[in-house]
């Protein structure tokens, strides 16, 4: 796993105090062997299931288990008000999971926690040294069984102590947004919005090349402040974190893919600066466990943050775009809460002023397409059009911005070309 640390230190001339952006990627090339896989796919057949929907995701689940191998487990389950398991959990080579997955149809009600829990049962009776994840697929509200958000999100972040993680596929405008993509992050697994059914192979595309390029599990950054002047840190998204007894910011990334990069950004604040020049402010830890040739190896990688702390910005591009491109996904949060109240005016002014952020980078073809979808739904907004599937939109879309999902961005966007 390589591990890059880029800094952007700004200078506070009212507090004689500087501002330390730090930008903490991490990426993998493609490891020297794959993981395997304890996979418990879990199927809402709920009756709003009934159609389209239903037969996408059977589609896809199909799809994930042509991928698996003899090394590899797979369990399937289903619920509606009711909970069955109707394949495994058994080595995925087994036959007989397409006919099993084939074979359901739609139900009753959604008891979304007898679904996991049975999906994290199966994944526990048979851990692998890999990955050992529940996948669940729903288009609902949790109305049998436990519904408590808080509870349902803390089983799936104590699961993670069992090293079970955690990915939720919703489609459609009926399920609960904050539910799925909360036990996703807590459950240090992927959340996926599916807009329509048309949409469901592509992005779940996603999970399976991050199934399959596993290239470090619990990897997780500390950013631990060392300089006697230094008043805290600023964490830029939502990942989980905790405070060390050291006094540093623990942040939990969960796993880490070949296909996709992961990022951090933060800000060290350190305030009235006596004695200016470089110096240390601050130290990264970086612990992860990688897969090898041989199997599983734990590594930590400690590094200095060392600035220049002479009363002057010094300003580094890369950081300031990245920074820049999580306000406007904060920005489209923001957006969803003052639409939830009614005030549409003020949604789309979160949203423009976040194009207004953007557009000294507007040559990064990331960065146009970014201000393209929020110009198009900022219009909207002004327009009243705002209902349930957009503001799932708007959270999917800063989520993937907050987690650095760019594929998953582009084939989730609005604006994407047909032939895309």
């Amino acid at each position: 796993m390589q591990t890059d640390v880029k800094l952007s230190t700004k200078f506070l001339t009212t507090q004689n105090a500087h501002q330390v952006g730090l930008l903490v990627t991490l990426s993998s090339e493609t490891p020297p062997r794959r993981a395997p896989i304890n996979l418990a796919l879990v199927l809402d057949r709920s009756g709003s299931m009934d159609g389209e929907p239903l037969h996408a995701a059977k589609q896809a689940a199909v799809r994930l288990t042509e991928f698996l191998g003899a090394a590899d487990r797979l369990s399937v389950a289903i619920f509606d008000d009711q909970v069955h398991t109707i394949f495994g959990p058994v080595p995925a080579s087994t036959p007989g999971a397409r006919e099993a997955i084939a074979a359901v149809f739609s139900g009753g009600s959604t008891n979304f926690s007898g679904g996991w829990l049975k999906g994290r049962e199966h994944v526990e009776s048979g851990l692998v040294e890999g990955t050992n994840r529940v996948v669940l697929f729903t288009d609902g509200m949790a109305n049998q069984g436990i519904t408590d958000l808080p509870r349902l999100v803390g089983l799936a972040r104590g699961a993670t102590a069992a090293r079970i993680t955690t990915s939720c596929i919703g489609f459609g405008p009926q399920f609960n947004e904050e539910l799925l993509r909360d036990m996703s992050v807590a459950g240090g697994g992927n959340y996926w919005y599916i807009e329509s059914p048309d949409r469901m192979t592509d992005i779940f595309a996603e999970e399976i090349e991050g199934l399959v390029a596993l290239a470090a599990q619990n990897v997780s950054v500390e950013i631990r402040p060392v300089h006697p002047r230094a008043a805290g840190v600023t964490l830029l998204q939502h990942y989980p974190f905790s405070r060390t007894p050291e006094g540093g910011w623990l942040v939990t990334l969960g796993d880490l893919y070949a296909t996709s990069p992961k990022a951090l950004g933060a800000i060290v604040h350190v305030e009235e600066v006596g004695e200016l020049g470089k110096t240390q402010v601050a130290e990264v830890r970086v612990s992860s466990d990688a897969i090898t040739a041989e199997g599983v190896e734990h590594r930590v990688v400690t590094l200095p943050v060392i600035v220049n702390l002479d009363g002057a910005d010094h300003v580094e591009p890369v950081v300031e775009r990245t920074f820049v491109r999580f306000q406007a996904a904060q920005a489209r949060e923001d957006a969803v809460q003052q639409a939830d109240r009614g005030d549409f005016d003020a949604a789309s002014r979160s949203l423009r002023q976040a194009v207004h952020g953007l557009h000294p980078y507007l040559a990064d073809a990331c960065v146009a397409g970014e201000i393209e979808d929020l110009e198009a739904e900022a219009t909207r907004l002004e327009e009243r059009r705002y209902g349930a599937a957009d503001r799932k939109y708007y959270m999917a879309r800063g989520q993937a911005a907050l987690e650095m999902k760019q594929s998953y961005g582009d084939k989730l966007s609005r604006r994407r070309k047909p032939q895309e």
